[in-house]
C-alpha cells in the first residue's frame, strides 16, 4: 500500500500519571516525531572493550539529515526499554563510542537519523553488544611482615602487554574502606615497599593491574602484613625542682635488646607540643636553663637499631628551676641630717642579702644609677647625697646562688638646697 503524501508523520506521545497521597505529577515524556522518509541507519558492526563499545554505520548522503540519535537499554532495569543517550551532530559522522559501561555486560542499541525539524527516522534494527570481562589481576601476590614501620609487597608481573602498571590499595584489617597508596607505572616491576606505617599494626593489601587505556583489572588476593612492635615505654622518669637555673631529668634504663639511644622531649605546658630536645645514651640529663622559676614538662623514649621509638604518650614529668627570692616588703625612706634612712621587711627564708638600687636625676633626660650590694640587714643609711636633688630607691632580695628578686616599688627622696 502506497501513501499519496511523500512524508508520513506519526506522533507518539506518552504520559504517566501516578496517583498518590501527593498531588505532584511527573513531567510528561518528550514527544518523538517519526519521519519515515528519512534514511534508516545501517550498522557495519562494533568493537568492544571492558568499559566501552565503539560502533560504525554506513555513510548517509541524504542532505536532510542533520545528525543521529543513539538509544540504549539499561541492564539494571527490569524491562528492555531503550532510552536516548546521545545526540550526534553532523551528517558525515559514522562512528560513536559509548563509554563508562559495566564490564562483562550485555547492552541493546538502536540508532536513528534526524532532520533540522527534530523529526527522526525509523529506528535501526536493535543491536546487541556486550562489553568484555575485566582483566584478571596478577597471578601471584605476597608480602613480607615484621619490618619496622613498613611492608614489602611482591608479585609476579602481569603477562598481558596491554598492562601499563599497577594500583596498590591498603586498609587496616578492621576497616572496610580501601585507600590507594601507590601507582606503579611499570608492568615488569615486581615489588613495592610501603613505608610510614604504624607500629605493631595489621594491614591488608590488594593489587590491581591497569592498561594503557586506563582499564583496571580485578583485585588480586588480599595479603596481610603485621609491622614490628615498638620498644617498651620508658618508666620512672623524674625531674628536679629546686636547683638554680637547671633541671636534672633521670629514668630507668631500656630493656630492648638492640637499644641504641634515648630521645628527650620538652614542652612548656603539660598538654603542649613536645619538641625533640636531645639525644642521649645515659639515663640522666641536665637541662641548663637561664631563667629563674621556669618550669618545663618532659617525656623520654627509647630507640632501637631499626629506628623504632617507644611510645611517649605517657603522663609528662614536670621539672622547674629554683624560683627567685621574694621581693622585700614595705620599703620606706626618711631623710634626717643629710642622711636617708631606708628600712624594709624580709619576705622569705631564702634571702641571704640585699641589693639597693639608687637613682639620681641629673637632668631632664639624664640620670645616674648606683648599685649597693651585699647589704646584710633590713636597713641602710645613705650619706652620699647632694643638695637640692631627687633620689629614687628600690630594694631586691638575693639568695645563696646570687639570684635576685624583682625590685620593690620605688620610694623617692628630695634633698634640700644649701
Amino acid at each position: 500500500m502506497r501513501f499519496s503524501l511523500p512524508i508520513l508523520l506519526a506522533v507518539i506521545s506518552t504520559s504517566l500519571i501516578f496517583i498518590s497521597g501527593c498531588s505532584q505529577q511527573p513531567k510528561p515524556a518528550p514527544k518523538v516525531i517519526i519521519d519515515t522518509s528519512l534514511p534508516v541507519v545501517s550498522l557495519n558492526g562494533h568493537i568492544s572493550e571492558m568499559t566501552s563499545i565503539a560502533f560504525e554505520w554506513k555513510s548517509i548522503q541524504d542532505p536532510r539529515v542533520e545528525g543521529y540519535y543513539v538509544y540504549r537499554s539499561d541492564p539494571k532495569a527490569a524491562d528492555e526499554k531503550l532510552e536516548r543517550i546521545a545526540n550526534i551532530k553532523g551528517r558525515y559522522v559514522t562512528h560513536f563510542v559509548d563509554s563508562a559501561l559495566q564490564p562483562n555486560t550485555l547492552y541493546m542499541y538502536r540508532f536513528s537519523s534526524y532532520n533540522t525539524q527534530g523529526a527522526e527516522s525509523q529506528g535501526s534494527a536493535t543491536y546487541r553488544a556486550a562489553t568484555l570481562p575485566l582483566l584478571q589481576s596478577v597471578s601471584f601476590f605476597a608480602s613480607l611482615g615484621n619490618l619496622p614501620r613498613s611492608a614489602k609487597l611482591i608479585w609476579r608481573p602481569h603477562t598481558d602487554t596491554q598492562i601499563k602498571g599497577y594500583y596498590l590499595e591498603r586498609k587496616l584489617k578492621e576497616q572496610t574502606e580501601w585507600k590507594r597508596v601507590a601507582t606503579i607505572n611499570e608492568r615488569l616491576m615486581a615489588e613495592y615497599i610501603d613505608t610510614d606505617l604504624k607500629d605493631a599494626q595489621s594491614y591488608q593489601y590488594r593489587l590491581f593491574a591497569y592498561t594503557h587505556a586506563g582499564i583496571v583489572s580485578t583485585a588480586s588476593d588480599v595479603v596481610t602484613v603485621v609491622t614490628k612492635p615498638l620498644p617498651d615505654p620508658i618508666t620512672n622518669i623524674k625531674a628536679t625542682s629546686q636547683l638554680p637555673r637547671k633541671i636534672i631529668i633521670s629514668w630507668d634504663p631500656s630493656i630492648r635488646e638492640n637499644f641504641t639511644h634515648y630521645n628527650l622531649y620538652r614542652a612548656d605546658e603539660p598538654e603542649g607540643q613536645y619538641r625533640y630536645h636531645v639525644k642521649l645514651t645515659e639515663t640522666s640529663f641536665t637541662d641548663i636553663i637561664e631563667e629563674d622559676g621556669a618550669h618545663y614538662f618532659y617525656k623520654v623514649s627509647a630507640v632501637d637499631g631499626d629506628g623504632l621509638e617507644s611510645l611517649i604518650e605517657t603522663a609528662p614529668t614536670r621539672g622547674s628551676t629554683l624560683a627567685k627570692p621574694k621581693t622585700p616588703l614595705s620599703l620606706s625612706a626618711q631623710i634626717r641630717a643629710h642622711t636617708v634612712q631606708l628600712r624594709w621587711q624580709k619576705a622569705d627564708d631564702e634571702t641571704q642579702s640585699y641589693v639597693l638600687m639608687k637613682t639620681r636625676k641629673t637632668g631632664w633626660l639624664s640620670k645616674s644609677v648606683t648599685e649597693i650590694k651585699d647589704i646584710q640587714s633590713e636597713q641602710y643609711s645613705d650619706h652620699d647625697l647632694q643638695p637640692d636633688s631627687a633620689y629614687l630607691y628600690q630594694i631586691a632580695s638575693v639568695n645563696q646562688y646570687g639570684i635576685r628578686s624583682e625590685l620593690s616599688e620605688p620610694v623617692t627622696v628630695i634633698t634640700e638646697a644649701n
